[in-house]
């Protein structure tokens, strides 16, 4: 009796385990990294509700992170902009950083993976609730199938992707 009142206590624990987003595959440099980034596909997120050609653009600074402009077009036509700013959260991987938006408001996001060449990356975030598929190619069919594939592989469930025009 008890083993099934624990058990009952711990399922909803392990959902959240579960739900947690996988590590990021290797390091990234920082130097490739940057420049400009272009949305191919996300899960649902309230930031970025009926935006479409989504664009990121890294651009380092002075500090050792980098000045992040977070760009896209509301479906009422009118542009959507932040600057966060970007702090590397594991130096010499590289592969999470935090972005603050505001001077209490940040989200961490990790890079789980990046093709060999750079032309494209799989952005999360540590609860695994949120994911980005981003393509250096304005051409968002270019990459589609690689993300689309490389997302199911680490557990996503791409079905509920919201592509961007154009993907």
């Amino acid at each position: 009796m008890r083993i099934a009142r624990l058990a009952a206590f711990l399922a909803p624990l392990s959902l959240v385990l579960m739900a947690a987003a996988p590590e990021p595959a290797r390091p990234i440099d920082l130097q490739k990294y940057s420049g400009r980034w272009y949305e191919v596909a996300r899960l649902h997120n309230k930031i970025e509700e009926e935006c479409v050609d989504a664009q990121v653009t890294y651009t380092p600074a002075d500090d050792g992170g980098f000045k992040v402009v977070d760009a896209c077009i509301h479906a009422k036509g009118q542009p959507k902009l932040y600057h966060p700013m970007m702090k590397v959260l594991d130096p010499g991987t590289n592969a999470k950083f935090r972005l603050t938006f505001f001077a209490f408001v940040f989200k961490d996001y990790w890079v789980l993976d990046y093709a060999p060449d750079n032309s494209w990356v799989v952005l999360g975030e540590p609860t695994g609730k949120y994911l980005w598929l981003f393509s250096r190619s304005p051409d968002l069919q270019a990459h589609k199938a690689a993300l689309v594939a490389r997302a199911k592989s680490l557990g996503y469930d791409t079905s509920k992707l919201i592509y961007d025009k154009g993907a």
